[in-house]
């Protein structure tokens, strides 16, 4: 093997490989970015009414709030808000996820644990219209809101009386 090849080799491998790499990775992080904030964007304003808040991602992928023109912090939303944002946040990465993890069998159920806490009624009429816009196969919900009964096709009720839960249909 030529010595001058593989220091040719090397100065490639040092240099131009790397740039190569690291630009690809850029690039792909752009990529995955720009899809999560749109996903982030649209289930935020499905659950929370645009003129009222505005909601992006900045680049570390942190949520960046507006209302009235003015950046506000996390801690100043309404519990309502709060949640709206978590969740929106959630179904975001799982989308995201799930697109670039084509192998992973997950992208047709979604299980949600209290995602209404703090919801007023408006918001779990426009959480309805989030659920339908989702079209899964499966969703499981866990939920102490009496409403969203309404939204699903069944309902199991666990109820705890002296230490032992009991199922109900």
């Amino acid at each position: 093997i030529n010595i001058n090849y593989l220091y040719e080799l090397k100065g490639f491998l040092d240099k131009d490989f790397n740039g190569m790499i690291e630009n690809l990775e850029r690039n792909v992080m752009l990529k995955v970015h720009q899809n999560f904030d749109s996903l982030f964007i649209k289930w935020f304003e499905m659950l929370v009414d645009p003129e009222l808040l505005r909601i992006r991602l900045d680049e570390e992928f942190t949520p960046l709030i507006e209302q009235n023109g003015h950046n506000i912090d996390y801690e100043h939303l309404s519990g309502g808000e709060k949640t709206a944002a978590a969740l929106a946040y959630r179904l975001a990465m799982n989308q995201v996820i799930n697109n670039l993890m084509t192998s992973l069998k997950t992208f047709d159920i979604l299980i949600l644990d209290e995602p209404t806490d703090g919801f007023s009624d408006e918001q779990l009429d426009r959480l309805r219209n989030v659920i339908d816009e989702l079209k899964l196969n499966q969703l499981i919900v866990v939920s102490h809101e009496r409403k969203m009964e309404g939204f699903v096709n069944n309902v199991i009720r666990i109820q705890k009386i002296n230490h032992i839960s009991n199922v109900g249909f």
